[in-house]
């Protein structure tokens, strides 16, 4: 499956460049597209402590290569009254499902390569979701769905975190071209709208990787990261990805924008989006790329039991995602 590249980058070189670009950060907040905040100036190293380091690694001898075949797709599912519960996939896809997607043959080509697995356990669940790496100041960002990493309020119960969460970028066939980043430790984020109330319009997580084994950060280790674009247009052509059930291969499936969910209208915050795609679980968290490839628009976040044929995930404002990963 192809799709049109990213353009050819067109930036001015050297001293002039770096001005330029300090300038359209300071010009862009509040804007139409954002990269987060800056928490360190560009390009500074960020510290990684030895404590950090025995953790990353504590993570890495975990999901084992057996591990991470076996972990179980996670999805959100939603009845006909719109309540929400986790679905733990099945090997493979729903028999009768007629997929949308088809597979992605050169992963770790961009606008591809910034989308990635993200293994998480929680509780004795060992599962995965998918995920997108962002080009933000800390070139360390990972965005994917609030669920994959916290529950939401669900029944009355108190939201449970996921830990051991590792995001694998252009991950296929059991291969990790880019290594693995794992999440730093009290560097997870969910809106407490979701985390708290379990609003869809604020199902969206985000979380701060340590660098792979090279010492790369994740956004320079997959060309760059994709650039968050807020508050524009619900009328876009989307790119979306992920990895559904069993598949060991990025998966992509193209769709416009098919209308909000109007359930998510009872909710304070703006209506989930929809798009044609059936993405099953596995693939929440997923990215939906827009223009060239370069920018992030969405992601995968939950389909309707009655209605398998759109997906739905929040609309990226600046309520929404951008005070999510502000700084980050």
């Amino acid at each position: 499956m192809r799709w049109r590249p990213l353009r050819a980058d067109t930036r001015v070189a050297g001293p002039l460049a770096i001005l330029l670009a300090l300038l359209a950060i300071a010009l862009a907040w509040p804007g139409d597209a954002l990269a987060g905040a800056r928490a360190h100036p560009p390009g500074a190293a960020i510290a990684t402590t030895s404590a950090e380091r025995a953790a990353a690694a504590r993570v890495l001898r975990f999901w084992t290569p057996q591990r991470m075949r076996e972990a179980r797709p996670l999805g959100l599912v939603r009845n006909a009254g719109g309540e929400a519960r986790l679905r733990i996939g099945s090997p493979t896809p729903d028999p009768g499902a007629s997929a949308s997607f088809l597979a992605i043959s050169e992963p770790d080509l961009l606008p591809y390569a910034v989308n990635g697995r993200i293994f998480v356990r929680r509780g004795e669940l060992e599962g995965y979701c998918s995920g997108t790496a962002i080009d933000s100041p800390t070139r360390r960002l990972v965005l994917t769905a609030g669920h994959c990493l916290n529950s939401g309020r669900e029944d009355g119960k108190a939201s449970v975190w996921s830990d051991y969460v590792q995001f694998v970028p252009a991950f296929h066939g059991g291969v990790s071209p880019f290594g693995a980043f794992v999440a730093r430790r009290g560097a997870m984020f969910a809106p407490q709208q979701w985390t708290k109330q379990g609003n869809p319009d604020f199902d969206l997580g985000a979380f701060l990787t340590l660098p792979n084994n090279r010492g790369e950060n994740v956004a320079d280790a997959v060309g760059g990261g994709a650039t968050i674009a807020l508050n524009q247009s619900r009328y876009q052509d989307f790119q979306t990805f992920g990895y559904p059930g069993k598949a060991t291969r990025l998966q992509g499936c193209r769709s416009p924008y098919v209308g909000s969910d109007r359930f998510t209208n009872r909710f304070p915050g703006p209506p989930t989006s929809g798009i044609r795609c059936r993405w099953a679980p596995g693939a929440s968290g997923g990215g939906w790329l827009i223009g060239d490839g370069s920018e992030i628009n969405g992601i995968n976040a939950y389909l309707h039991l009655d209605d398998k044929s759109r997906t739905y995930g929040p609309y990226f404002s600046r309520e929404t995602v951008g005070k999510l990963v502000r700084g980050l």
